[in-house]
This record gives C-alpha cells, sequence and structure tokens, in this order.
C-alpha cells in the first residue's frame, strides 16, 4: 500500500515561548498524520529551547541558530526538510486540524509543481473571535493571480504563510527562498517568485487558518512597513527587468504604495515637526505632482 506523502510544517520561532507551543500543538494534532515539525529557533534567549525540548522531544525536530531573522529561520528549515510538501507556521499563528488533509487531497494527484491555499480568520493573542472588519481577501483571481499578487497586496488582498501548502519542488528545485536582506514583506516577495513559476493552483474556502496578530507585530510600525514594502518592489523590478509590462506595473504599484504610506514618508515626518504655518505654507504652495516626489 502506497504511503501518504510526508509533509514538513516549518515554525520558525525567536523568543515566542509564552505563543510558541500553541503552534507546534496543533500541529501535532492534524488529522493527517504523515507530518514531521521543524522548529527553528532564531537565537531565542527566553528559554525556548529547554521549554520544547522538556516537552516535546523527539516527536519535533529543535534546530538552533544564532539570530539571522525570520526570512533566515523559514530557509534553515526548508534546507532541513525531507516533506514533499511544505507548510509554514509562524510561532504566533494556528491552523485547524483538517487543514493539511483537505489541502493534500486537492493538490496530490496534479502533475507538476501545485499551490493550496485557504481562507482563514483574524484575531489577536487570546481572542479567537472573527474580526472580518479588518480582514483582507485572500482570494487570488484565477487566470492571473501573478497579477493580483502584484497589484492588489495590502490593499485588497492578503494570504498569510499557513494560508498555503507548497509542493516542496518550489523551494528545493527552482531556488525559490526567502529574502533574508528584506525587513520585511519577504513573504509578499517570495510569493511572486512562487507564482512567476505558473504553479497549479487550488482554493480552499473554507477558514482553516488563523492569523494572530500581536500589539508588537510589525505591520503595527507603518514607517518599517513602507520601507520593507518599497525594497520588496524594487528588488522585484530587478528580477523582472527583461519583462517590461511587469516592470511597467510594479513602478505604478510603487507609486501607489508611496501615496497609501504617505502620513510616514520622510517629508511628512518632517513636516510634522513643523509649525502649523510652515505646514500650511507647504500644502498650499508646493503643486501635488511635486509633493508627490518627495514622497
Amino acid at each position: 500500500m502506497k504511503r501518504s506523502p510526508l509533509i514538513s510544517i516549518i515554525i520558525p520561532t525567536y523568543n515566542d515561548s509564552e505563543v510558541v507551543c500553541d503552534a507546534i500543538d496543533c500541529s501535532l494534532n492534524q488529522a493527517y498524520d504523515n507530518l514531521e515539525i521543524i522548529v527553528v529557533d532564531d537565537g531565542s534567549s527566553d528559554g525556548t529551547g529547554g521549554l520544547l525540548k522538556e516537552k516535546y522531544g523527539s516527536r519535533i525536530k529543535y534546530l538552533y541558530q544564532e539570530n539571522k531573522g525570520l526570512s533566515s529561520a523559514r530557509n534553515t528549515g526548508i534546507r532541513h526538510a525531507s516533506g514533499k510538501y511544505l507548510q509554514f507556521l509562524d510561532a504566533d499563528d494556528l491552523i485547524y486540524d483538517r487543514k493539511i488533509s483537505l489541502q493534500l487531497e486537492q493538490i496530490k494527484n496534479i502533475s507538476g509543481i501545485a499551490v493550496a491555499y485557504c481562507d482563514y480568520i483574524f484575531s489577536t493573542i487570546g481572542d479567537m473571535t472573527i474580526t472580518y472588519g479588518e480582514r483582507m481577501s485572500p482570494v487570488l483571481q484565477d487566470e492571473k493571480p501573478f497579477d493580483d499578487l502584484m497589484m492588489k497586496w495590502e490593499t485588497e488582498l492578503c494570504i498569510p504563510p499557513h494560508c498555503f501548502l507548497f509542493d516542496a519542488a518550489i523551494f528545493r528545485e527552482y531556488g525559490v527562498a526567502f529574502d533574508e536582506n528584506l525587513p520585511n514583506h519577504e513573504d509578499w516577495e517570495c510569493w511572486m517568485n512562487v507564482f512567476a513559476l505558473d504553479p497549479k493552483v487550488v482554493f480552499i474556502e473554507m477558514p482553516l487558518a488563523n492569523y494572530r496578530r500581536r500589539r508588537e507585530s510589525m505591520c503595527v510600525n507603518k514607517l518599517k512597513m513602507r520601507k520593507g514594502y518599497l525594497l520588496a518592489i524594487d528588488k522585484q523590478i530587478q528580477k523582472n527587468k527583461s519583462n517590461n509590462e511587469v516592470v511597467k506595473k510594479l513602478n505604478v504599484r510603487k507609486k501607489q504604495i508611496r501615496c497609501l504610506y504617505r502620513d510616514v514618508s520622510p517629508i511628512m515626518r518632517l513636516m510634522k515637526r513643523c509649525h502649523p504655518v510652515v505646514k500650511k505654507m507647504y500644502n498650499e504652495m508646493v503643486p501635488w505632482r511635486i509633493q508627490r516626489i518627495f514622497d
């Protein structure tokens, strides 16, 4: 009898001892049992290692590295994964018990590389309440998912990493990885590289992932998010420089993001420190098109 394919669940963690066990427990509680759970400790100093070794022992593969950031921890997990499919799960997030079995059923017989993704709920730590008011749609259009990722991310579209189940060949054979030089938006930049390969994509219209946000989450720092997003777009422009149509769209998107985060642009941060009279003169005397140049 043919054995079900191995799934590798990759959980990066950094000083997350209060929540990482939630991520591990929901992984161990999956209805699908041929799993390896890889926890990559990115230099924690809060006793995470001792806690996990004592609580889980050989049930998980625990890897420790000096602090190098989230992208590095995910890439370390990829390198040590043996599974045919990869499930990324950040330490403060959750997946539901049938997620992997349902997604695998949809893509296991597809020839070529495949990606499954699902709906999700949005909550805060310690609160399982669905908060649809802050939640963006995860649904990609069928014909051009790459364009959707490029032009709608963070304004109309959001797909947390743990919504996906990836064919591991995408990372092993095609060299896709998380950019370790990006301060944020490394997930968007990675998904752009994934979808540039034109994989077969399957969406399950069920909330099988719980995206939990903490008060100190990176996404609440608009200045860092702005810088990271613009840097990620620049990297995609370089990677697609031979495709004029994609570069044109990315440049349009770059202008949109600068406008979206205009309140934390360099000139606006300077204006906040100026006298109200100076602010008024700037807004009245400097044409909008000129203002946009300094955004």
